[in-house]
């Protein structure tokens, strides 16, 4: 029994070994555009981003240039996008708005071939007020959870024109909460973020997107993938799902927005 024991307690405290592994990544060329689009109901040029997956790990996707982009409201007005000629890949659109409750169709001809894709909006509920906590004379964004419905609240920061901003640094950022009224176990175990500090001064500007069911499901798999993965309930590795038509990925999406701008005192 003793001998035994001891046996047990060799095994368990024994230094683990370790064997660097190094193989060269299997890339395969797939030929699948990459779409990215999101229009809103703010009279704008909205802007669409096309491009070819990238064949190297943390690699830049080649742009996808030359493709004729459209998108039509409903069955009337169809807007024309063009290619930006300083930004190969970056179709940007006449301004206009997105209106609630209308069908949107984006078609896109590259190479011979089409792609299309479909959503529409969906209301979006009003923001409370900006939560900030101070920490170190500093602050951090916190996010005040509200209403039953799915949405994401993008914040762009900026401390450009405070004494804080030191010379050679870039002074802004961007921040991205996403609710999305789900219950997953890989976002409630997912990996904590580094912190992102900004001082007194800084203004923030907020922006709450609506999300459709499809676009739900599309930045569930996106953050399954992404900023949720790494902790001990991954999920398999898989595409994310998309609206897009055979042989593109992405999501073409339609969302209601609200904004305001805050100055952190």
């Amino acid at each position: 029994m003793i001998l035994r024991i001891a046996i047990l307690l060799l095994v368990f405290f024994m230094p683990g070994c370790e064997e660097r592994y190094m193989t060269e990544l299997q890339s395969e060329e797939t030929g699948l555009l990459a779409v990215e689009g999101v229009l809103t109901n703010e009279n704008i040029s909205h802007k669409i981003n096309l491009s070819f997956p990238y064949r190297t790990l943390n690699g830049d996707g080649t742009p996808a240039s030359g493709a004729v982009v459209q998108v039509q409201e409903g069955t009337g007005t169809v807007y024309t996008f063009s290619e930006d000629p300083t930004t190969p890949g970056a179709y940007y659109s006449p301004p206009f708005r997105a209106v609630f409750g209308v069908t949107y169709t984006l078609q896109i001809g590259l190479n011979g071939r089409q792609y299309q894709a479909q959503d529409s909006s969906v209301p979006v509920g009003p923001m409370g007020p900006l939560q900030v906590q101070p920490i170190d004379e500093q602050f951090e964004l916190v996010l005040n959870e509200t209403g039953d419905d799915p949405y994401y609240i993008d914040h762009q920061l900026s401390w450009k024109n405070t004494s804080a901003c030191l010379p050679n640094e870039a002074c802004e950022g961007r921040v991205v909460f996403y609710d999305l009224k789900s219950i997953d176990v890989n976002e409630i175990y997912k990996p904590a973020k580094k912190q992102f500090l900004f001082p007194a001064g800084t203004t923030v500007i907020r922006k709450k997107h609506s999300v459709s069911a499809a676009y739900r499901a599309y930045l569930r798999s996106v953050l399954s993938e992404t900023e949720w993965r790494g902790g001990i309930f991954d999920v398999d590795r898989a595409n994310p799902t998309s609206n897009l038509t055979s042989g593109a990925t992405g999501f073409f999406a339609i969302t209601t927005v609200v904004s305001d701008t805050t100055v952190v005192q």
